[in-house]
């Protein structure tokens, strides 16, 4: 099974968050979610999906840094 990776930067040197099952987009803020449960939402936009590659490359919004907060596992809502 392949799941993605989120990097900040094309040059992918540290991923932010692996392992990512599910991502919701609302225009301002992305919130990715692991198959583990694990959920990381930040402030930016996605800038590049590659689905061979399972990668997918962000911007934040104002700092490089991240803008983000990170949760533990949590039960999907849905179904």
């Amino acid at each position: 099974m392949c799941l993605a990776k989120a990097y900040t930067s094309k040059e992918m040197i540290e991923p932010i968050l692996e392992n990512i099952s599910h991502i919701d987009l609302d225009g301002k803020s992305i919130r990715m979610e692991t198959m583990f449960g694990e959920e990381k939402v930040i402030q930016g936009k996605v800038l590049e999906m590659d689905f061979e590659n399972s990668k997918i490359i962000i911007e934040p919004f104002n700092n490089p840094a991240l803008v983000d907060s990170t949760r533990g596992k949590r039960q999907r809502d849905d179904k």
